[in-house]
């Protein structure tokens, strides 16, 4: 699998609730010489934010389009990989956050 193939997928809680889709791939290699390997996606209802390159706060541009993208793209999170379950046809299921506190 690459990790293209990742984007767009739909991920869901494993009661099959839907998270959104996949709209980032992040990657990590642990040493310069070390292979690349997938660290998180991440996952929301809104790609807006990623499509313009707002994602990022260390990003500048006008006022209004990355404050408008950032809105749209406010519930998108970033999900662990070793939280994935499983991926199959474009579907990845996602194990419930454990270390999360509150409501």
């Amino acid at each position: 699998m690459k990790a293209t193939d990742l984007l767009g997928a739909e991920a869901v809680d494993t009661d099959g609730h839907s998270l959104g889709r996949v709209h980032d791939v992040r990657l990590a290699r642990s040493g310069r010489d070390a292979p690349w390997r997938i660290e998180a996606v991440v996952v929301g209802p809104s790609a807006l934010a990623y499509r313009l390159g707002y994602a990022e706060d260390t990003v500048d541009g006008p006022y209004v389009l990355a404050a408008l993208a950032r809105r749209l793209g406010r519930r998108n999170r970033s999900i662990a990989w070793h939280r994935i379950v499983s991926v199959r046809q474009r579907r990845l299921v996602v194990r419930p956050d454990t270390e999360r506190t509150g409501p």
